[in-house]
């Protein structure tokens, strides 16, 4: 009986010391397996992130082409009406001109039968009415001396008309110059248009997938929750700027506190604000408010004021994106900035952890 018991315990214990690797290899493999994922989710979320970085960059020199084509194919309107409007002018005085050689025909006319016979109707008939060879040669020599002149004045007017003639040519091959030069902006306008469509698609699959990998990016909520709380406060302790002739110059606060009241304010090509802005007419919209004028697009704004390094970076100084810029914004503090960002958003604050940027300008 006791050999059989320990015959039975010695087994037991030999079952459990084999079967307890056995046991314990699958869990581990399972925290491995989880812990495999979660590296390979962060790395897909990096990832997207990366691409949608990429995308927001090309969307945003996509728009700065557009508002150039835009602004060059107003200019080329501009100039063809004012041409067209020339032509017209032209084409009037083409006509005076033309009217004018009439009348200088029936003036001569008129001049010949006043000063030898009233309702002569040619100088022909003029000459052939003469008293004599004294007379002949009189009126012949008179009638020579005013074709002479008549022919001198008409020539005039001519060549005039022509001059007027060659001045419509010369508008006529402008006009097709500029009308040309509109077709081809528009042309490329509409490329740009196609390529804009196909990115923002890509970033709208980007946008699908940065969801599904993970509902909300920490990190970068965390600097702009820190950031709207600062302009927050920095709204409440900030008086109202009035502009006042030698008054001190504007603060950062100020300036702050100014651009926040246009959250949330929708993208627009070309928008000068306050209903609608695109990134460089939001910043000029904002110092104009202080009384400094900057420059409208942010390639000239890139090059205006003082230059800061990243390091100094205060509220209220210009941010810069690409070079030459195609994108700009304020600096808000707590790394981030708020701008105007693309078409189909608003104004809003973002990290500044973006890879094309280029630099930081003061202009106070």
């Amino acid at each position: 009986m006791n050999k059989k018991l320990v015959s039975v315990i010695t087994a037991c214990v030999l079952v459990g010391t084999l079967s307890a690797p056995v046991l314990a290899e699958p869990l581990t493999d399972k925290i491995k397996n989880q812990q495999q994922k979660i590296e390979e989710n962060r790395k897909s979320l990096q990832d997207v992130q990366n691409k949608q970085e990429d995308i927001e960059v090309e969307l945003s020199k996509l728009d700065n082409e557009i508002e150039g084509l835009l602004r060059k194919i107003d200019d080329t309107k501009k100039k063809i009406s004012d041409t067209e409007k020339e032509i017209k002018i032209v084409e009037k005085e083409i006509e005076q001109a033309e009217k004018d050689i009439v009348a200088e025909q029936e003036l001569f006319d008129k001049r010949v039968r006043a000063m030898y016979i009233s309702g002569v109707g040619s100088y022909l008939e003029m000459l052939l009415e003469s008293e004599g060879i004294s007379d002949f040669i009189s009126r012949a020599d008179s009638i020579k001396k005013i074709m002479e002149l008549d022919k001198k004045i008409i020539a005039e007017l001519n060549e005039k008309k022509l001059a007027i003639e060659k001045k419509k040519e010369v508008l006529r091959i402008e006009n097709d110059k500029l009308l040309a030069l509109k077709a081809d902006n528009e042309k490329k306008l509409a490329d740009i248009d196609s390529k804009k469509s196909v990115q923002d698609k890509l970033l709208a699959e980007l946008n699908r997938q940065e969801r599904m990998y993970s509902s909300n990016i920490k990190e970068s909520q965390r600097i702009i929750d820190a950031a709207k709380a600062e302009i927050n406060a920095i709204r409440n302790n900030t008086p109202k700027y009035t502009p006042s002739r030698g008054s001190s110059p504007i603060s950062s606060n100020s300036i702050v506190a100014y651009a926040s009241n246009f959250l949330g304010t929708p993208y627009q090509w070309g928008g000068n604000g306050p209903k609608t802005f695109d990134c460089s007419g939001f910043t000029r919209y904002v110092f104009n408010h202080f009384g400094v004028t900057i420059p409208r697009v942010s390639q000239d704004q890139q090059n205006f004021g003082t230059p800061i390094a990243r390091g100094d970076l205060q509220p209220g100084d210009l941010v810069f994106f690409g070079y030459p810029a195609h994108h700009v914004g304020i600096y808000v503090g707590n790394n981030a900035y708020i701008h105007a960002p693309r078409t189909g958003d608003v104004i809003k604050i973002s990290p500044l952890t973006r890879s094309d940027y280029s630099g930081a300008r003061r202009v106070r």
